[in-house]
Protein backbone atom coordinates (compact mmCIF):
# COMPACT_ATOMS: atom_id res chain seq x y z
CA UNK A 1 0.00 0.00 0.00
CA UNK A 2 2.88 2.30 0.98
CA UNK A 3 4.64 1.66 -2.37
CA UNK A 4 1.36 2.30 -4.08
CA UNK A 5 1.08 5.79 -2.45
CA UNK A 6 4.64 6.52 -3.26
CA UNK A 7 4.06 5.54 -6.85
CA UNK A 8 1.05 8.15 -6.68
CA UNK A 9 2.76 10.78 -5.41
CA UNK A 10 5.71 10.65 -7.70
CA UNK A 11 3.57 10.05 -10.75
CA UNK A 12 1.77 13.36 -9.52
CA UNK A 13 5.23 15.26 -9.34
CA UNK A 14 6.19 14.36 -12.25
CA UNK A 15 3.05 15.50 -13.95
CA UNK A 16 3.53 18.78 -12.50
CA UNK A 17 7.50 19.15 -12.86
CA UNK A 18 6.68 20.68 -16.88
CA UNK A 19 4.62 23.17 -14.94
CA UNK A 20 7.03 23.85 -12.45
CA UNK A 21 9.88 24.34 -15.14
CA UNK A 22 6.93 26.52 -17.69
CA UNK A 23 6.63 28.71 -14.52
CA UNK A 24 10.37 29.20 -13.71
CA UNK A 25 11.22 29.65 -17.39
CA UNK A 26 8.42 32.42 -17.44
CA UNK A 27 9.43 34.30 -14.34
CA UNK A 28 13.39 34.19 -15.85
CA UNK A 29 12.26 35.71 -19.16
CA UNK A 30 9.60 38.02 -17.70
CA UNK A 31 12.68 39.33 -15.00
CA UNK A 32 15.42 39.61 -17.93
CA UNK A 33 12.89 41.87 -19.83
CA UNK A 34 12.40 44.21 -16.79
CA UNK A 35 16.08 43.79 -16.51
CA UNK A 36 16.64 45.08 -20.11
CA UNK A 37 13.70 47.72 -20.00
CA UNK A 38 15.48 48.80 -16.65
CA UNK A 39 18.96 49.02 -18.54
CA UNK A 40 17.44 51.45 -21.52
CA UNK A 41 15.70 53.49 -19.11
CA UNK A 42 18.57 54.25 -17.08
CA UNK A 43 20.92 54.24 -20.38
CA UNK A 44 18.55 56.90 -21.99
CA UNK A 45 18.01 58.81 -18.81
CA UNK A 46 22.00 59.25 -18.74
CA UNK A 47 22.29 60.40 -22.30
CA UNK A 48 19.37 62.92 -21.89
CA UNK A 49 21.05 64.14 -18.60
CA UNK A 50 21.57 67.94 -18.52
CA UNK A 51 24.52 69.32 -16.46
CA UNK A 52 25.12 72.25 -14.27
CA UNK A 53 28.41 73.35 -12.35
CA UNK A 54 28.84 76.48 -10.74
CA UNK A 55 33.32 76.53 -10.40
CA UNK A 56 35.98 79.30 -9.00
CA UNK A 57 39.02 79.43 -7.31
CA UNK A 58 40.13 82.76 -5.02
CA UNK A 59 44.00 83.94 -5.34
CA UNK A 60 45.07 86.29 -2.76
CA UNK A 61 48.29 87.48 -2.63
CA UNK A 62 50.40 89.88 -0.49
CA UNK A 63 53.65 90.91 -2.28
CA UNK A 64 56.61 93.35 -1.02
CA UNK A 65 58.16 95.17 -4.96
CA UNK A 66 61.12 96.83 -5.19
CA UNK A 67 60.87 98.91 -8.18
CA UNK A 68 64.95 100.53 -7.92
CA UNK A 69 63.60 103.29 -6.69
CA UNK A 70 61.43 102.69 -4.11
CA UNK A 71 59.58 99.84 -2.39
CA UNK A 72 56.02 99.25 -2.06
CA UNK A 73 53.69 96.17 -0.47
CA UNK A 74 50.45 95.56 -1.87
CA UNK A 75 47.46 93.02 -1.74
CA UNK A 76 47.24 91.54 -5.24
CA UNK A 77 44.80 88.87 -7.06
CA UNK A 78 46.57 86.05 -8.87
CA UNK A 79 42.84 85.97 -11.31
CA UNK A 80 40.58 85.09 -9.11
CA UNK A 81 37.44 84.05 -10.88
CA UNK A 82 33.59 82.41 -10.77
CA UNK A 83 32.41 80.70 -13.55
CA UNK A 84 29.02 78.61 -14.66
CA UNK A 85 29.42 76.01 -17.18
CA UNK A 86 26.73 73.32 -18.38
CA UNK A 87 25.97 71.29 -21.15
CA UNK A 88 22.70 69.33 -22.68
CA UNK A 89 22.70 66.13 -25.17
CA UNK A 90 21.32 67.30 -29.07
CA UNK A 91 20.83 65.36 -31.95
CA UNK A 92 21.91 61.54 -31.45
CA UNK A 93 25.62 61.66 -30.03
CA UNK A 94 25.95 65.16 -29.71
CA UNK A 95 25.85 67.90 -26.71
CA UNK A 96 25.43 71.56 -26.58
CA UNK A 97 27.32 73.36 -24.28
CA UNK A 98 27.88 76.92 -22.61
CA UNK A 99 30.37 78.87 -20.08
CA UNK A 100 30.29 82.14 -18.67
CA UNK A 101 33.34 83.49 -16.64
CA UNK A 102 34.44 86.44 -14.65
CA UNK A 103 37.22 88.00 -12.76
CA UNK A 104 36.73 88.46 -9.36
CA UNK A 105 39.31 91.00 -8.21
CA UNK A 106 39.50 90.48 -4.60
CA UNK A 107 42.40 93.61 -4.90
CA UNK A 108 39.66 96.26 -6.04
CA UNK A 109 37.14 95.82 -3.63
CA UNK A 110 36.15 92.32 -4.48
CA UNK A 111 34.16 92.77 -6.77
CA UNK A 112 33.22 90.35 -9.65
CA UNK A 113 33.60 92.17 -12.71
CA UNK A 114 31.14 92.34 -15.09
CA UNK A 115 33.05 94.56 -17.65
CA UNK A 116 34.39 93.51 -21.35
CA UNK A 117 37.91 93.43 -19.54
CA UNK A 118 36.28 91.22 -16.89
CA UNK A 119 34.65 88.99 -18.55
CA UNK A 120 37.27 85.90 -18.94
CA UNK A 121 34.83 83.65 -21.22
CA UNK A 122 31.64 83.78 -22.50
CA UNK A 123 30.77 81.29 -25.49
CA UNK A 124 28.29 78.52 -26.69
CA UNK A 125 29.04 75.72 -28.63
CA UNK A 126 27.90 71.88 -30.04
CA UNK A 127 30.42 69.44 -30.14
CA UNK A 128 30.35 65.35 -31.42
CA UNK A 129 31.88 62.59 -33.33
CA UNK A 130 33.45 65.67 -36.08
CA UNK A 131 34.92 67.69 -33.67
CA UNK A 132 34.01 70.66 -31.54
CA UNK A 133 32.68 74.41 -32.83
CA UNK A 134 32.04 77.29 -30.42
CA UNK A 135 31.10 81.28 -30.62
CA UNK A 136 32.47 83.72 -27.89
CA UNK A 137 35.06 85.48 -26.11
CA UNK A 138 37.02 82.27 -25.28
CA UNK A 139 40.85 80.70 -25.12
CA UNK A 140 42.77 81.07 -28.21
CA UNK A 141 44.23 77.63 -29.91
CA UNK A 142 47.52 79.99 -29.20
CA UNK A 143 47.20 79.71 -25.38
CA UNK A 144 45.44 76.56 -25.68
CA UNK A 145 48.63 75.18 -27.51
CA UNK A 146 51.49 77.25 -26.12
CA UNK A 147 50.84 78.66 -23.45
CA UNK A 148 48.85 76.53 -21.56
CA UNK A 149 52.20 74.61 -20.67
CA UNK A 150 53.82 77.32 -19.22
CA UNK A 151 51.70 78.93 -17.42
CA UNK A 152 52.14 77.04 -14.38
CA UNK A 153 52.92 79.56 -11.57
CA UNK A 154 50.79 81.67 -8.82
CA UNK A 155 50.74 85.17 -10.83
CA UNK A 156 48.69 87.34 -13.02
CA UNK A 157 51.39 87.69 -15.51
CA UNK A 158 52.68 84.16 -16.10
CA UNK A 159 53.76 83.06 -18.54
CA UNK A 160 56.26 86.35 -18.41
CA UNK A 161 57.70 86.65 -21.51
CA UNK A 162 54.49 85.45 -23.51
CA UNK A 163 52.17 88.13 -21.57
CA UNK A 164 53.75 90.77 -23.63
CA UNK A 165 52.69 89.83 -26.80
CA UNK A 166 50.34 86.25 -26.40
CA UNK A 167 46.65 86.44 -26.08
CA UNK A 168 45.11 85.35 -23.21
CA UNK A 169 40.76 85.54 -24.20
CA UNK A 170 39.76 86.73 -27.25
CA UNK A 171 36.13 88.08 -28.27
CA UNK A 172 34.00 88.09 -31.59
CA UNK A 173 35.45 84.51 -31.96
CA UNK A 174 34.85 80.99 -33.82
CA UNK A 175 36.62 78.10 -33.05
CA UNK A 176 37.12 74.23 -34.39
CA UNK A 177 39.17 71.52 -32.35
CA UNK A 178 39.46 68.09 -33.25
CA UNK A 179 40.81 65.57 -31.05
CA UNK A 180 41.88 61.92 -31.94
CA UNK A 181 44.59 60.09 -30.25
CA UNK A 182 46.90 62.49 -28.40
CA UNK A 183 46.45 65.03 -31.96
CA UNK A 184 44.62 68.00 -31.07
CA UNK A 185 44.11 70.52 -34.26
CA UNK A 186 42.68 73.98 -33.39
CA UNK A 187 41.61 76.33 -35.46
CA UNK A 188 40.05 80.07 -35.02
CA UNK A 189 38.87 83.33 -36.60
CA UNK A 190 38.12 86.50 -35.10
CA UNK A 191 34.84 88.43 -37.16
CA UNK A 192 34.45 92.30 -36.36
CA UNK A 193 33.05 94.55 -39.32
CA UNK A 194 34.70 97.57 -37.38
CA UNK A 195 38.47 95.53 -37.82
CA UNK A 196 40.41 95.79 -41.07
CA UNK A 197 39.37 95.41 -45.11
CA UNK A 198 37.69 92.06 -45.27
CA UNK A 199 36.07 92.26 -42.06
CA UNK A 200 38.35 89.33 -39.97
CA UNK A 201 41.42 90.91 -37.40
CA UNK A 202 42.38 87.74 -36.47
CA UNK A 203 43.29 83.74 -37.57
CA UNK A 204 44.75 81.47 -35.67
CA UNK A 205 45.49 77.54 -35.91
CA UNK A 206 47.71 74.86 -35.00
CA UNK A 207 48.20 71.48 -33.86
CA UNK A 208 49.42 69.78 -30.21
CA UNK A 209 50.87 65.88 -30.29
CA UNK A 210 50.91 64.58 -27.37
CA UNK A 211 52.46 60.79 -27.00
CA UNK A 212 53.06 59.14 -23.39
CA UNK A 213 54.70 61.76 -21.07
CA UNK A 214 55.72 64.07 -24.17
CA UNK A 215 53.56 67.02 -25.85
CA UNK A 216 54.83 68.68 -28.82
CA UNK A 217 52.84 71.56 -30.68
CA UNK A 218 52.94 74.11 -33.15
CA UNK A 219 50.81 77.48 -33.77
CA UNK A 220 50.25 80.45 -36.49
CA UNK A 221 48.55 83.66 -35.76
CA UNK A 222 47.55 87.11 -37.97
CA UNK A 223 45.82 90.17 -36.16
CA UNK A 224 45.15 92.96 -38.37
CA UNK A 225 44.23 96.02 -36.36
CA UNK A 226 41.65 98.75 -37.42
CA UNK A 227 43.35 101.31 -39.96
CA UNK A 228 44.12 104.78 -38.52
CA UNK A 229 44.77 106.21 -42.09
CA UNK A 230 48.45 106.55 -41.66
CA UNK A 231 49.43 104.34 -44.19
CA UNK A 232 46.89 105.81 -46.84
CA UNK A 233 43.06 105.48 -48.37
CA UNK A 234 41.93 101.70 -48.82
CA UNK A 235 44.76 100.22 -46.02
CA UNK A 236 44.74 97.62 -43.39
CA UNK A 237 45.97 98.72 -40.03
CA UNK A 238 48.90 97.26 -38.21
CA UNK A 239 49.32 93.39 -38.74
CA UNK A 240 51.05 91.07 -36.37
CA UNK A 241 52.15 87.35 -37.19
CA UNK A 242 53.02 85.17 -34.47
CA UNK A 243 54.97 81.83 -34.74
CA UNK A 244 55.32 80.24 -31.98
CA UNK A 245 55.97 76.55 -30.21
CA UNK A 246 55.96 74.65 -27.20
CA UNK A 247 57.02 71.25 -26.01
CA UNK A 248 56.50 69.55 -22.54
CA UNK A 249 57.90 66.37 -20.65
CA UNK A 250 56.30 65.12 -17.80
CA UNK A 251 57.54 62.79 -15.42
CA UNK A 252 56.71 61.21 -12.16
CA UNK A 253 57.87 63.83 -10.09
CA UNK A 254 59.59 66.23 -12.74
CA UNK A 255 57.89 68.44 -14.90
CA UNK A 256 59.79 70.54 -17.75
CA UNK A 257 58.10 72.91 -20.82
CA UNK A 258 59.28 75.37 -22.38
CA UNK A 259 57.53 77.71 -24.74
CA UNK A 260 58.93 80.04 -27.74
CA UNK A 261 57.44 83.21 -30.20
CA UNK A 262 58.58 84.72 -33.65
CA UNK A 263 56.79 87.80 -33.74
CA UNK A 264 56.78 89.72 -36.57
CA UNK A 265 54.90 93.44 -36.24
CA UNK A 266 53.99 95.55 -39.16
CA UNK A 267 52.80 99.10 -38.34
CA UNK A 268 50.77 100.87 -41.22
CA UNK A 269 53.64 103.27 -41.76
CA UNK A 270 57.21 102.39 -40.88
CA UNK A 271 59.74 99.22 -40.59
CA UNK A 272 58.74 95.62 -39.65
CA UNK A 273 59.58 94.99 -35.85
CA UNK A 274 61.00 91.73 -34.82
CA UNK A 275 59.66 90.33 -31.37
CA UNK A 276 61.04 87.16 -29.44
CA UNK A 277 60.07 85.39 -26.01
CA UNK A 278 60.85 82.27 -24.32
CA UNK A 279 59.75 80.96 -21.39
CA UNK A 280 60.85 77.44 -19.47
CA UNK A 281 58.93 76.21 -16.13
CA UNK A 282 59.69 73.48 -14.37
CA UNK A 283 58.00 71.59 -11.29
CA UNK A 284 59.35 68.90 -8.93
CA UNK A 285 57.68 66.76 -6.64
CA UNK A 286 58.74 67.24 -2.68
CA UNK A 287 57.85 65.10 -0.04
CA UNK A 288 54.47 66.10 2.21
CA UNK A 289 53.01 67.75 -0.53
CA UNK A 290 55.33 70.94 -1.21
CA UNK A 291 56.32 71.65 -4.43
CA UNK A 292 59.10 73.27 -5.93
CA UNK A 293 58.47 75.22 -9.24
CA UNK A 294 60.88 77.67 -11.39
CA UNK A 295 61.16 79.68 -14.03
CA UNK A 296 63.08 81.57 -16.34
CA UNK A 297 61.82 83.86 -18.94
CA UNK A 298 62.84 86.70 -22.02
CA UNK A 299 61.63 89.55 -24.04
CA UNK A 300 62.83 91.12 -26.45
CA UNK A 301 61.07 93.62 -28.38
CA UNK A 302 62.85 94.58 -30.97
CA UNK A 303 63.39 98.30 -29.92
CA UNK A 304 67.30 99.60 -30.10
CA UNK A 305 67.35 102.66 -28.11
CA UNK A 306 66.48 103.83 -24.29
CA UNK A 307 62.79 103.13 -24.84
CA UNK A 308 63.10 99.54 -25.33
CA UNK A 309 61.60 97.25 -22.51
CA UNK A 310 63.82 94.64 -23.22
CA UNK A 311 64.57 92.52 -19.91
CA UNK A 312 64.80 88.51 -19.03
CA UNK A 313 64.05 86.70 -15.58
CA UNK A 314 63.61 84.28 -13.47
CA UNK A 315 61.09 82.97 -10.49
CA UNK A 316 61.27 80.66 -7.76
CA UNK A 317 58.05 79.22 -6.11
CA UNK A 318 57.50 76.84 -3.04
CA UNK A 319 54.02 75.64 -2.80
CA UNK A 320 51.96 73.54 -0.04
CA UNK A 321 49.22 71.70 -0.85
CA UNK A 322 46.89 71.51 2.19
CA UNK A 323 44.08 70.21 0.94
CA UNK A 324 42.43 68.90 -2.64
CA UNK A 325 41.31 72.32 -3.22
CA UNK A 326 43.62 74.70 -0.94
CA UNK A 327 47.44 75.70 -1.59
CA UNK A 328 49.88 78.67 0.10
CA UNK A 329 52.74 79.62 -1.79
CA UNK A 330 55.48 81.88 -1.82
CA UNK A 331 57.49 83.01 -4.56
CA UNK A 332 60.90 84.95 -5.71
CA UNK A 333 60.59 86.82 -8.88
CA UNK A 334 62.89 88.95 -10.68
CA UNK A 335 63.64 91.21 -13.99
CA UNK A 336 66.18 92.59 -15.26
CA UNK A 337 65.62 95.29 -17.82
CA UNK A 338 68.17 96.08 -20.35
CA UNK A 339 67.02 100.23 -20.31
CA UNK A 340 65.43 100.11 -16.98
CA UNK A 341 66.01 99.57 -13.74
CA UNK A 342 65.48 95.67 -12.13
CA UNK A 343 62.82 94.73 -10.57
CA UNK A 344 62.34 92.16 -8.08
CA UNK A 345 59.13 90.80 -5.91
CA UNK A 346 58.37 88.70 -2.74
CA UNK A 347 54.90 87.12 -2.73
CA UNK A 348 52.64 85.04 -0.42
CA UNK A 349 49.07 84.36 -1.02
CA UNK A 350 46.72 81.73 -1.16
CA UNK A 351 44.41 79.51 -3.31
CA UNK A 352 41.28 78.10 -2.66
CA UNK A 353 39.39 76.19 -5.75
CA UNK A 354 35.82 75.57 -5.82
CA UNK A 355 33.88 72.84 -8.07
CA UNK A 356 29.85 71.89 -7.74
CA UNK A 357 27.60 70.07 -9.55
CA UNK A 358 24.35 71.69 -9.29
Amino acid sequence: MKLVQSCSFLAIGLLLIPNVQADVSSDLDRLEKEIEQIRQQTSSKGNSSKTLNIYGTLRPVFTVEDDGTDNASDVRDGLSRFGLAGSTPVLESSKAFFRGEWNIRIADGGQIDGTSSGARKAYVGIEGELGRVAIGKQRPPHYNLIAEHVDIFNHAASPYAYDNVGPFFVDNMTTYQYKVEGLNFQAAFRSDGASGKDNEDMVNAGVGYNISNMYVAAAYLKSTSPSTGAGGPNEEGAETENVAIAAYINLEELYLAAAYQAVTQTPEAGSDVDVTTLDVSAAYALPSNYKVKAGFFVYDDGVDSVASMKHQGGNITLERQLADNVRVHVEYLTKDFDEADAISALSVGFRYDFDTDL
